[in-house]
């Protein structure tokens, strides 16, 4: 009896599947048809309104131009923050402060600089090996239009270009800015280490 009522069941979606099949191969040639167009007589035509412009072609908006403006200054904020020369930076910190000039007065001054130096393995070998940090920086476009995000890594390296070490620590920055008499400056920023 079951068997009976599970054949009868298949038996009625086969059914129902080649008349929806069959409906639909039959709406598709009556589209077909309709759209097939008839010969008429040859009528000159206008010349045509050249086309909209695509969004891809447009000028940037000033909202798009905008953003690029704050990109820029956040990957030059980041670069200039993951630049360090232990032999001559009392910490990483140092490099904050070097990127004041980027940042509003009140941003700036809130910089707090630690009492004490950096002392871990990789700036304690940078600084033995007379290296310093070369940053890579990247915009992270996964945020939203009011913060900026910026990934950076960085390897040590010395003055005749041997990289010392290549650190897996990356830095991900998130600025956000103002404008303030035309120049457009970092309101305020964090980072954390990944």
């Amino acid at each position: 009896m079951k068997r009976t009522v599970i054949l009868s069941g298949l038996v009625l979606v086969v059914i129902a599947a080649a008349a929806a099949a069959a409906w639909a191969l039959h709406r598709t040639s009556a589209e077909d048809q309709a759209a097939e167009p008839t010969p008429e007589t040859s009528v000159p035509s206008l010349p045509s309104a050249p086309a909209e412009p695509t969004p891809e072609e447009e000028e940037p908006t000033l909202e798009s131009a905008d953003r690029q403006r704050m990109e820029a200054l956040a990957i030059e904020a980041a670069e200039i923050m993951t630049t360090w020369d232990p032999n001559e930076d009392f910490n990483q910190t140092e490099a904050e402060l070097r990127a004041a000039h980027l940042m509003t007065d009140e941003m700036a001054e809130s910089i707090i600089v630690p009492a004490r130096p950096s002392t871990g393995p990789d700036w304690i070998e940078a600084a033995a090996a007379g290296a310093t940090s070369r940053p890579s920086v990247e915009v992270n476009h996964a945020t939203s239009d009011e913060v900026i995000s910026v990934e950076a890594t960085w390897v040590w390296i010395t003055d005749d270009g041997t990289v010392t070490s290549n650190p897996r620590e990356r830095r991900i920055f998130f600025f956000s800015f103002t404008e303030i008499d035309g120049e457009l400056l970092i309101s305020d920023y964090s980072w954390e280490s990944v």
